[in-house]
């Protein structure tokens, strides 16, 4: 003859204090399986109790000890919780490079006409594709400013120890002088010329290994 399922109801006084007593397998099971606590200890608890109530309501399981019932009864409820988890879809990143390939992302494998798919994360975004750029924009793409140009020129006449740019402000010299120094760190001059600003005025010098070329 079967067994009813056991129930869970709030527990009795004698199963508290039985819970409580032997609580530390709880403890065990977690530490003894490498389950984090906080991933694990909702799901196994609540087994837990159950087990401690089916170990009050029925005498006839206690030809075994009641450790044996606990790791018996959490190892399902993990097995369950694992296989609930795995049938879950899994979000993966569109950045994430996909195992088996050499650097290829599934960003790389989405094709124009999956885009449409795509959640942005904004509804009241309108993204488009293949427009015409204001002729504005495209003006301004790979332009150089005119520091640039002469700081080349500058370069490209040996014979010129330094120059020195001035304008109006020394507002304006602080704003052109990141691009200078930027356009020296890129094309690797630092050992050829040295940039700085004084007032409104930024002053480049050749060094002495600049000099020699």
């Amino acid at each position: 003859m079967g067994h009813a399922r056991t129930r869970y109801a709030p527990l009795t006084l004698e199963e508290q204090r039985f819970a409580e007593s032997n609580h530390y397998l709880v403890e065990q099971f977690l530490r003894w399986n490498q389950l984090k606590p906080d991933d694990w200890y909702d799901v196994v608890i609540f087994r837990y109790l159950l087990s401690v109530k089916k170990w009050i309501q029925r005498p006839d399981l206690h030809r075994w000890k009641f450790s044996t019932i606990v790791k018996n009864d959490l190892r399902s409820a993990v097995g369950h919780e694992r296989e609930r988890r795995s049938s879950e879809i899994q979000a993966i990143s569109l950045e994430e490079i996909i195992p088996g390939t050499e650097g290829v992302t599934y960003m790389d494998m989405i094709t124009a006409d999956n885009l449409d798919y795509i959640n942005y994360g904004e509804e009241d975004m309108n993204i488009s594709y293949d427009v015409i750029v204001p002729e504005k924009k495209r003006k301004c793409i790979g332009l150089k400013s005119d520091e640039v140009i002469a700081l080349e020129s500058f370069l490209a006449t040996k014979k010129m120890k330094n120059m020195r740019i001035e304008y109006d402000t020394e507002e304006e010299a602080k704003k052109k002088l990141p691009n200078l120094q930027s356009y020296r760190r890129t094309k690797g001059l630092k050992e050829q010329i040295e940039i700085f600003r004084v007032e409104a005025n930024i002053y480049i010098v050749r060094s002495e290994k600049g000099k020699e070329k």
